[in-house]
């Protein structure tokens, strides 16, 4: 009889220790990862690209796995790897490299040039999916370089989190239903950018608001004078269209207006009714001369005074 029971507390023991070998094997592994942002360099707002030279690093327990040698960058092409050996850091596994990644980024430009962008580093394990790894970011040491320089903007903020993402795809392997889904966990470090002042703003605009300026001289010019009278606002609308090329040279595609897109249609708007306006003085001028200088004095106040408050609106709204 006492054997019998020892058997069966054995057996129990037994059976509930592989239970717990079980549970324990269906835990994922957590690998800690955090990222260093060393320099920003190349950024492409016409090809939507930017080239980041960053340190990322890992700490986990397991001896079967080497994240290092297992993860990507999601958003971009790993240039160059630098790995360092890899060693044990109070009981855990710890490894770190240098990596240069051409990143693709979605610039919203739709207030350019007083833009804020947003440079992401994305990082997911191409092998194992969340039932079986996990990232937990290393927020308390994930940091942007002091001395980063961004030609044109400041770096204004720095954060670090874990996102689940999910595949639906069995990518071509036909044992798994079409529409299988994966889900990896992805390790985000967003660094936040935007223009330090308006200095940039007048700098591309400079060329469009002096033709502007140049086109509302006109009103100063005796209406039946018509080389100056005409040619002034027409010099002035070639200007303003070659300075709009040189501007979307430099940026996307874009389907919707940007702020540079409603500062150069206005310009035009304005230059074109200063040309309707010294064709109107051109009639009223024929027939009363006073009446003509008036209306032109009139304009030379009034276009200036509505061109700067609709640039204004625009900018500001």
């Amino acid at each position: 009889m006492f054997r019998n029971l020892l058997a069966l507390a054995l057996l129990l023991f037994t059976g509930l220790s592989a239970m717990a070998a079980d549970e324990a094997r269906a835990e994922p592994q957590k690998v800690i990862v955090g990222s260093y942002i060393n320099q920003i360099t190349g950024l492409n707002l016409k090809e939507k690209q930017v080239t980041v030279d960053f340190y990322v690093w890992f700490r986990w327990d397991a001896d079967d796995i080497n994240p290092l040698d297992s993860f990507e960058v999601m958003n971009g092409t790993i240039s160059s790897k630098e790995p360092t050996p890899l060693r044990k850091v109070n009981g855990q596994n710890y490894i770190s490299a240098r990596v240069h990644a051409v990143l693709n980024q979605a610039w919203d430009i739709s207030r350019f040039p007083l833009d804020k962008q947003s440079i992401r580093i994305e990082i997911e394990d191409n092998d194992r999916t969340v039932e079986n790894l996990v990232y937990v970011a290393d927020t308390e040491n994930t940091e942007v370089n002091p001395d980063i320089d961004v030609a044109g903007y400041n770096v204004t903020k720095s954060t670090a989190g874990i996102m689940e993402k999910a595949y639906r795809t069995n990518y071509g392997d036909i044992s798994l239903p079409k529409a299988h889904e994966s889900r990896f966990s992805r390790f985000v470090q967003e660094v936040q950018i935007d223009r330090p002042n308006t200095i940039y703003y007048f700098k591309t605009f400079s060329t469009i608001f002096i033709s502007c300026l140049v086109a509302f001289l006109a009103f100063l010019v005796k209406p039946i004078d018509l080389d100056p009278r005409f040619g002034l606002g027409i010099g002035a609308l070639f200007a303003v269209v070659a300075s709009y090329f040189i501007v979307a040279g430099e940026l996307p595609h874009s389907t919707g207006f940007t702020l540079s897109d409603k500062i150069n249609m206005a310009s035009m708007g304005l230059i074109f009714l200063s040309l309707l306006q010294s064709s109107v003085s051109l009639m009223i001028y024929e027939r009363d001369a006073a009446k003509a200088v008036r209306l032109d004095r009139i304009s030379v106040i009034v276009f200036p005074i509505a061109y700067v408050i609709l640039c204004a609106w625009i900018t500001v709204g």
